[in-house]
């Protein structure tokens, strides 16, 4: 089944009343955070836990609309900033963290305690943060909605480098996933007939016996990617199954969900191109067009531009 999405910009009178900021979670120690979990088990991590944890969505009878899981570096202080500033702040429909592993620079490690104590929306695993680790990190993610907010209706995982329109997203959930009882769907920019790179000089270089195939299946661009709610512990499944691989988009958005038979449905123009981009930002919002998403890469202070332009700040 195909979606047409079509959506208005919500004025930012109406996103201040509909969230505000909520920091009601509470952390744990790694300790107790492995008691609770009852798999104590991350791919082929048999002895991960949480090195720290948080749990937004305790206390909501109906479950929050939203849970957003941000990939992040531990050093990305400036963009997780800049986020809690603008799209991603935490609110009564939406739950908000970030995701990273552990650092060995022991300066970025007390920053990062020190952030999470006071924002408490932090989520980190016992693996070290790196590019190898992606899949972990990514995986981590969707443990922590499935057993920490199980009662979020969609999942939406992004990068820390990217501008999300919330208000133009949650009218898209409202008004036309939920009203639909949409399941069993996997929304993101689809990527097809992509070919594994075999440059040593490039950081995502594959050998042939990391993967074999000179073409992925199709999946999804990391960047941004929503899950339906019943998704996410379908793919939590699979991966005990299916031998892990490091490019984390290709192996849960194409590996484990092409198992599973999970349909891909792509953002279409909801994705913000260069272009449009620079006439929201020169012009203003109504000559870029509807979209959920900006183009990724962007750094903290193009966040904020972004954020202005949209609600006019």
């Amino acid at each position: 089944m195909r979606y047409t999405i079509a959506v208005i910009l919500l004025p930012v009178t109406g996103f201040i009343l509909l969230c505000y900021h909520s920091f009601t979670a509470t952390l744990v120690n790694h300790h107790e955070a492995a008691l609770e979990d009852p798999s104590n088990i991350l791919l082929n991590l048999d002895n991960f836990h949480f090195v720290i944890n948080t749990f937004p969505c305790d206390g909501h009878v109906d479950g929050p609309l939203l849970a957003v899981i941000i990939s992040s570096d531990p050093g990305n202080l400036d963009r997780r900033k800049a986020i809690r500033q603008t799209w991603g702040g935490s609110c009564d429909t939406t739950k908000v963290v970030f995701l990273f592993g552990e650092t060995e620079n022991t300066t970025v490690a007390r920053t990062v305690q020190m952030e999470s104590a006071t924002f408490r929306d932090i989520v980190q695993g016992n693996f070290i943060d790196s590019y190898r680790n992606m899949t972990y990190k990514h995986m981590m993610g969707l443990k922590w909605a499935t057993h920490h907010c199980p009662t979020a209706r969609y999942v939406l995982k992004t990068d820390d480098d990217l501008f999300v329109n919330m208000g133009a997203l949650r009218i898209f959930l409202m008004d036309k996933l939920l009203p639909r009882q949409t399941k069993n769907r996997i929304f993101c920019e689809v990527l097809s007939n992509v070919g594994v790179i075999r440059n040593v000089s490039s950081k995502w270089m594959v050998t042939m016996k990391e993967y074999p195939e000179d073409r992925y299946p199709k999946y999804c661009s990391g960047f941004s990617v929503l899950y339906t709610r019943d998704v996410v512990p379908q793919l939590l499944k699979a991966s005990q199954n299916i031998p892990l691989f490091w490019v984390d988009d290709v192996y849960i958005t194409g590996m484990l969900a092409g198992q599973l038979l999970i349909p891909l449905e792509p953002w279409g123009t909801m994705v913000l191109s260069p272009r449009r981009a620079n006439l929201l930002i020169s012009i203003g919002p109504s000559y870029a067009g509807d979209f959920f998403l900006g183009p990724p890469d962007i750094s903290a202070a193009g966040i904020v531009e972004f954020w202005k332009a949209v609600y006019h700040i």
